[in-house]
Formats: C-alpha cells, sequence, structure tokens
C-alpha cells in the first residue's frame, strides 16, 4: 500500500472548494431554521420560494426527497422525533453530511488533502450507497403504504 504524501500546497480552487464546502452546510442549516416546518410533512421548500415537487403534483404521491426540507427544519426546530416522522431518510442524510462536514477541517489543515483528492476518502463511497439504499428503501416504503 502507498503511504500518503500531503499535497505541496492549495491552489485557488482547492481554497475556494473548501470555502464552499465547508460554508454549504451551516448555509442550509440557517435556511432550515428560517422556514417554518410544514404540519403535512412536506412541502416545507415552498417557504423558500420554491415551487412544489414536481412529482407530487403529477402523480400524488412523494417523491424520494419529499420531506428533507420538513425534516431538517425540523431538527433545526429540536423536533426530532417529528423530523423522523416527516422523513426517516433525511435524519440519516443529516447525521452523515454533519460527519463528513466535520472532517473537512482536519483533512485542510492535518493532512492537506486537495480537494479533489477527498473523492478518494475510503468512507465517502460507503456513505452515499447507504444515502441512496436509505433514500430509496423509505421512498419505497412510502409508496407501498
Amino acid at each position: 500500500m502507498a503511504e500518503e504524501r500531503p499535497s505541496q500546497g492549495f491552489s485557488v480552487i482547492d481554497r475556494l472548494g473548501y470555502l464552499l464546502l465547508f460554508s454549504a452546510f451551516p448555509v442550509i442549516l440557517f435556511l432550515a431554521r428560517l422556514v417554518s416546518p410544514s404540519g403535512e410533512g412536506l412541502g416545507t421548500h415552498t417557504g423558500l420560494g420554491l415551487p412544489p415537487c414536481g412529482f407530487y403534483t403529477m402523480f400524488h404521491r412523494p417523491c424520494p426527497s419529499c420531506g428533507m426540507t420538513t425534516c431538517f427544519s425540523l431538527i433545526m426546530h429540536g423536533e426530532f422525533i417529528e423530523a423522523i416522522k416527516a422523513q426517516p431518510a433525511g435524519v440519516f442524510l443529516f447525521l452523515t453530511t454533519l460527519f463528513v462536514w466535520g472532517t473537512l477541517p482536519y483533512y485542510y489543515f492535518a493532512k492537506k488533502k486537495k480537494l479533489f483528492n477527498l473523492l478518494e476518502l475510503p468512507f465517502l463511497l460507503p456513505i452515499l450507497i447507504a444515502n441512496i439504499v436509505v433514500i430509496m428503501t423509505v421512498w419505497i416504503i412510502r409508496l407501498a403504504l
């Protein structure tokens, strides 16, 4: 196994990319706190000026991501049980995103990993696959109910 070598320095793209990645999650959490969670368990995103879910509008069934904004908003309002009820996959996505976000300073300051080398981190692919599996499983269950 080859030993990992720290990069020689960060490019402007690396620095901007890290800044964007590190600031994106807090911005999402700020927006989630800003909106009032929908009592219906979905549709909270319309409070941000976004259109209603096209899938739900067409088929009257939730899409895989229906309830995600409501879930994040409920989490940011301290309503964890309600967040699980609104979108269990959203809670999983929140927790895994929080974990990945929390590792960014380590890979920037300690490991000095260039931005695109983050894609090689051994835990990213399993987290991505786990999120897809959880989201699709919850969606299939919702469609069956």
